[in-house]
């Protein structure tokens, strides 16, 4: 007998899910639908664990969606379920933490960003290599630098797998160090003012995978399947990999295109893409009507 196709949306945050206020108001009709028809939610995102934890306090949840963050390095599952539906499960009895965070069993390597921050300090020492990780500045430097509030700052200074450098030398010592880096299991993932530094064994598609593994596990009698939505290049890998893929355009980048060719374009930009897309993508599957 063929098992239940069970769905699990995951999702980019920024200019995806969120808009350029960084709200995901927009998108309330699908997410209170998903809601409705206990399909679980993942933010898979750059952002760190406790920057989403917080952003979850935005809106209110009937059942809290998993984290994926750092790009794949980092889970989070929520720990004080309400009821006994698929995405209220009790992950506690299941899950060995590496920390609880605002009721959220949180999973990372405890010893990857350590090995990452002093790498990169020895090889910029040993190099002359010119650059500044997160770590290396105060926090008020880094609210003039990124805009963010000393609130907001400080949520994404609680790194546990990764370290964002600002690059301050030349391309070609740029492109020297990240050859160098490689050697050591480490890549780097460019971005609009950081870069960021991280084990080669992650990414967002990883981050993706594990999810759908532990549900796997977790509801063997289920067919779990995946839908992606993202609008940048670090989100190219999971949307390539995911069951069914939804490029979100981008006002400031462009539209993303991807290998795949059985990949939707969303109709409008971040949330508001995002709301219809998924709304129709699930209608379009029987998953409500």
């Amino acid at each position: 007998m063929a098992k239940k196709v069970q769905w699990i949306v995951v999702t980019d945050l920024d200019a995806s899910l969120l808009d350029e206020s960084y709200s995901y108001e927009a998108a309330s009709e699908t997410l209170e639908a998903l809601q409705a028809k206990d399909i679980p939610v993942v933010w898979n995102s750059s952002k760190t664990l406790d920057e989403m934890i917080e952003m979850t306090k935005d809106w209110q949840w009937k059942r809290k969606p998993i984290l994926v963050g750092e790009n794949g390095a980092t889970l989070a599952f929520p720990c004080d379920p309400e009821g006994d539906n698929i995405t209220e499960a009790v992950w506690s009895d299941y899950l060995r933490a590496d920390a609880v965070i605002d009721g959220y069993l949180c999973l990372f390597d405890t010893e990857v960003r350590a090995d990452i921050l002093r790498t990169i300090h020895m090889l910029k020492q040993k190099n002359e290599f010119a650059f500044r990780g997160f770590s290396d500045f105060t926090d008020e430097a880094l609210v003039e630098l990124t805009g963010l509030s000393d609130t907001a700052v400080q949520l994404a200074k609680a790194r546990q797998a990764t370290e964002p450098i600002l690059w301050e030398g030349s391309d070609e010592d740029y492109n020297a160090f990240i050859q160098i880096i490689k050697g050591y299991g480490f890549k780097a993932l460019r971005g609009g003012q950081f870069t960021h530094i991280m084990h080669s064994k992650y990414d967002k598609s990883i981050g993706m995978a594990s999810v759908v593994s532990l549900f796997t596990k977790r509801y063997p009698d289920f067919s779990w399947k995946t839908i992606a939505l993202g609008d940048s290049p670090n989100d190219a890998v999971m949307l390539e990999q995911a069951d069914f893929a939804v490029v979100i355009p981008n006002k400031a980048k462009g539209t993303m295109a991807l290998k795949r060719k059985d990949y939707i374009l969303a109709d409008d930009y971040a949330s508001e893409g995002w709301n219809d897309s998924v709304l129709k993508f699930l209608k379009s599957t029987q998953q409500f009507i």
